[in-house]
């Protein structure tokens, strides 16, 4: 997927400017655009089940956990 996106970004930017907005016009009234905050609010949030309880336990109490040096 990265090379496809890095094929496209290759092609708009040599693309004269009316056929980029062309293109641009046709990806916006045909694709769905999300926004990195419309994307952040559309995770489901769910209670921490027992092994994610015990991992963030495992976390605060481990003093390996705190030492970024």
């Amino acid at each position: 997927m990265v090379a496809a996106k890095e094929r496209i970004k290759t092609l708009v930017d040599v693309m004269p400017i009316s056929e980029a907005e062309r293109l641009l016009s046709y990806i916006s009234s045909n694709f769905k655009l999300i926004s990195d905050k419309d994307m952040w609010n559309a995770i489901e949030e769910v209670e921490p089940d027992e092994i994610d309880i015990q991992m963030m336990n495992e976390m605060e109490n481990d003093p390996d956990c705190n030492d970024f040096s």
